[in-house]
């Protein structure tokens, strides 16, 4: 049987991290091991953890990609599984993708998510259907999985090789906050097998609350951008470099919209970016990003409070 680890990290916040754990130790097949990693020490929580058997590993790294990648240091699994501490587990998830880690030679896996708000669900389908690829070699495939099946999308539906891992562990520590279209992009890149799994079997977490409006962290916004130019730096398949070239102009707008600082000059320039990404890659997110442009020629406010609700609403999502 295969081992399994699962890494859950946790930055600054409390409020959710043990309800991660209990859904990984519900399980109907119990990991080979646990770890967290977190940058805050907690009597409660780190009982908890001890209780448990879960491996605690404080760290002062405020990305997401140095989390986990010193979690991987730690790990050894044959398969590693990621969680973010306000996202969770499905009861039957670690025991159906071992299921397919075990049945096909897999790189990458990716689930897809049953959104909540908060402990509400708000989306309750299921399907059986799965999309393997024993090696991705189109931008047309690239496209698909990225933009239509979200493979890149929420790093709690992924699980990795221990040889992925290894092979992008010293780039993944240099990663802000967009862990999951890296992990993404360098399976592509090292030329290993894909799966896409169309079933929910992981609860994504969507946060409803009047503060989340008020107090919007801009910043994360940034660091996907500088994300976007590191993949640019470290990516050279041909297939990703029209993509990767979309998402450092979408991420630069979307940084810019948020934080006030498109001009109307940048904007028009920007709105005939979006037409031709919608040309490449027809899309309702892309339609969406057309529009946002468009609308920041005539008002950054409004195209600004625009696109808050829209972070802030599940048709983000779809």
């Amino acid at each position: 049987m295969l081992k399994t680890t699962v890494i859950i990290t946790a930055y600054n916040r409390k409020e959710f991290i043990k309800n991660a754990v209990k859904s990984v130790l519900e399980n109907s097949q119990r990991p080979t091991e646990i770890i967290v990693v977190k940058n805050f020490k907690d009597n409660d929580i780190d009982s908890f953890l001890d209780a448990n058997d879960v491996i605690n590993m404080y760290s002062d790294d405020i990305t997401l990609g140095g989390k986990l990648s010193q979690g991987i240091s730690q790990a050894s699994g044959d398969i590693i599984f990621f969680l973010e501490d306000d996202d969770l587990f499905s009861k039957e998830k670690i025991a159906e993708v071992s299921q397919k880690f075990s049945k096909y030679k897999l790189g990458f896996y990716h689930n897809s998510q049953l959104i909540f708000y908060d402990e509400k669900t708000i989306m309750n389908t299921d399907t059986q259907d799965f999309l393997y690829y024993d090696k991705v070699n189109s931008e047309r495939k690239v496209n698909y999985l990225f933009h239509k099946l979200k493979a890149g999308f929420n790093v709690s539906s992924i699980a990795v090789s221990r040889d992925l891992a290894v092979k992008c562990n010293s780039l993944l520590k240099n990663v802000k906050i967009t862990a999951d279209t890296f992990l993404f992009f360098c399976a592509i890149e090292n030329e290993l097998p894909i799966m896409v799994d169309l079933r929910k079997l992981t609860y994504y977490r969507i946060l409803r609350r009047k503060s989340a409006y008020e107090n919007l962290n801009i910043s994360l916004f940034k660091m996907q951008y500088e994300d976007a130019l590191y993949f640019k730096s470290i990516f050279s398949k041909e297939i990703l470099r029209n993509l990767i070239k979309i998402i450092i102009e979408q991420r630069e707008i979307l940084y810019k919209i948020l934080s006030k600082e498109v001009t109307r000059k940048e904007a028009i320039i920007y709105t005939f970016r979006m037409v031709k990404d919608l040309v490449y890659f027809p899309s309702k997110w892309n339609t969406f990003l057309l529009g946002l442009s468009v609308l920041s020629i005539l008002s950054r406010e409004t195209t600004r409070n625009i696109f808050i609700k829209k972070i802030y609403s599940n048709s983000i999502f779809s």
